[in-house]
This record gives structure tokens, sequence and C-alpha cells, in this order.
């Protein structure tokens, strides 16, 4: 990781806060599981601090290598999800009603929230929209693959995550006015977040290695960590942990992803260049105002217009994103394995 001696802790700890809102409104607020976040004591007790210290810990992780990996993302993402067991018990006993149960997991709701929601939407997405919009780095844009980083790196595309996560949110508010206001004050909270960073940083802009924890700060972060797991996972609905089955299948899960990541940041350390993909370009102020109005504007045309067809939309979604999340896993594990050439830009086409 880069220095982080000249960054005053008021900068990073502004960052961090910054970083965490954003992981729970795109995880949190996107799907709907809580769309005032920022507006509870939950919310603002449980929720926030529960993504902001994953994305914290895990993001150092991946900045322990030379340069961040794509599949050390994916992986790392996915130990991000598995919070769903012990701490939320979701993928043991899904609390919407009958779901499908192998060995006593929920293998849709594995595969859901493991390999696509959390991965993409409360990690990737997260420290990319951080990294353009508060950093001088570029370099979670440019590892991106293919089709899938020219995507993130445009204005259109994320103008359609956007939109996505607006419409996919429309599904579970319960009508357009609550919609309107969770779009229009979770927004808004990030904007104020923003503004009070660029007013504090504004003498200089710093790379994201700097701004996230140093490994001092990386092993006191694992404290309020560990307790979280403790106190959730013996508070929140204790009944619905399973047998040892259902339990042994999570360690199982537990244990590839930290062995693949392992693997990745080893592979990693070899690497001496950066990925060869250009950096992508650096968007204006006013589109990310823009961006803040495509969410509420999508989440009440969405409970609008598409309400009849809200539950096959749901599992189109769903489905689309196991598909989605299934390829992307299988990508990461081929660089992952793959020899890597130290004299050559690692590039994931």
């Amino acid at each position: 990781m880069q220095e982080t001696k000249s960054i005053p802790w008021k900068h990073k700890a502004l960052f961090w806060l910054i970083l965490a809102a954003f992981s729970t409104f795109f995880a949190e607020v996107f799907s709907g599981a809580d769309m005032f976040p920022f507006f509870h004591a939950w919310g603002l007790l449980v929720v926030v601090p529960l993504y902001g210290l994953h994305i914290l810990v895990l993001s150092h992780l991946i900045y322990r290598a030379p340069r961040p990996r794509f599949p050390s993302l994916i992986f790392a993402g996915m130990l991000f999800g598995l919070y769903e067991a012990y701490l939320t018990k979701v993928l043991w006993n899904p609390p919407w009603g009958e779901a499908l149960i192998i060995g006593g997991l929920a293998p849709i709701e594995t595969l859901v929230l493991v390999l696509w929601w959390h991965a993409w939407f409360s990690f990737i997405i997260p420290l990319l929209i951080a990294e353009k919009m508060l950093t001088s780095s570029r370099e979670i844009g440019q590892i991106l693959p293919g089709a899938v980083g020219r995507l993130l790196n445009s204005r259109w595309g994320l103008v359609v995550i956007v939109a996505f996560g607006g419409i996919f949110q429309s599904v579970n508010s319960p009508s357009a006015d609550q919609s309107l206001l969770s779009g229009l004050s979770t927004t808004a909270v990030l904007i104020v977040l923003v503004l009070v960073w660029r007013r504090v940083s504004r003498d200089r802009t710093p790379a994201m290695g700097e701004l996230l924890p140093d490994k001092k700060e990386f092993r006191l972060l694992l404290i309020p960590t560990a307790l979280l797991y403790l106190i959730m996972g013996a508070v929140m609905r204790p009944e619905a942990v399973p047998g040892l089955v259902g339990q042994a299948l999570i360690w199982l899960l537990y244990a590839l992803s930290f062995f693949l990541l392992w693997q990745s940041l080893k592979t990693g350390s070899k690497l001496r260049n950066g990925p060869r993909t250009p950096v992508s370009e650096k968007f204006p102020d006013r589109f990310w105002l823009v961006l803040a109005g495509v969410f509420p504007l999508a989440a009440v045309s969405g409970e609008l217009l598409l309400a009849p067809v809200a539950e096959p939309l749901a599992l189109f979604s769903w489905f689309g994103g196991i598909l989605f999340s299934l390829i992307m896993f299988a990508k990461a594990v081929r660089f992952t394995f793959r020899k890597p050439s130290p004299s050559k830009k690692e590039t994931y086409a």
C-alpha cells in the first residue's frame, strides 16, 4: 500500500465515512431492504458501520498487492456477502417466505447475495464510484474486464446502473411517495458528504491507497468487526442457525473465498506493472449531480409503471444476476491460476 503518513487523520476518517455511506446506499437502498438507512438509529448504529467495516477491512486486503486485481475484488466481495450467514441468517433461513433449502443452506439466496449483490453493489461499485469521485486513482476502473469495464467506466453505463437500482428498489417499495422520499433523502446525504470532502481536500486529491486503512488501522478495525459478528450473531434470529451441515457449507464457502483471495494476492505480488487498460476519463461534478437525480426518478417510474410486472422483474433480475456473477467468478478463477508474466502488463480481456 502507499504511504499514509501525509494524510491527516480527519481526511481518512471522512473518506471512510463516505465509503461506508456509498456501500450502504448501493446495497441497502438499491435493494429496498432499508430505504432510509441514514435516518434511523438501527441504520446509523448498525447498518452503516456493518458496511463500512466490511468495505474498509476487505479493501485493505485488496491493496496489499502492488496493484489491486479484478480476481481479488471478486473474492473479497464474496467474503463481504458471507456476513448474510452468521449475522442476518438469510443464507440459512430467508425471512421473506418459503425458499429452497438444501442441506440447511438456501442456494438461490446464497448465489444472489454472495456472488452478485454484495460482491458488486456492496463492494466493487462503491469502491469504483469513490475512486472516481474522491481520489486521483483510477485503478479499480482499469481492472474491470471487457464489456463490464467499458460499461462501468462510461457515463451512460453508470446511468444504467443507477437507473437499474431505482427500478430494483421499486419492487420492494411500498409506494411511489416512499420511493421518491427515499431517493431524494439518501442521495442528498451522499451529496452533502461529498461536498464536505471537496472542501476538506481542496488542497490535494489523494490516491485511493493513501486513504484506505494501513496495517495498524486494519488491525484496529478487526476489533469492532469481530464484536459486530459476536453481538449480531448472538442477538439476530439465533433460532435460524441450522445444524452442523448447514454451518459446514458456510465454512466451506469461507475457506474457498479466503483461499482464492490469498491465491490472487499471491499472484498479484509477482506482477510489476499495472493493467494495460487506458485510464478512464474524469467526470465533471455536474454529471454526478445528474446521476443522483436519476435514482429517485427511476424508482418512482418503476413504482408507477412497472408494478404489474414487479415479481417477474425481480425474478429476472435475480437469475440474470446469478448468471452474470457466475461468469465473472469463472473469469476471476481463470485469471487467478493463470501463470503470471512479470515482464508483461496484466489484462482481463
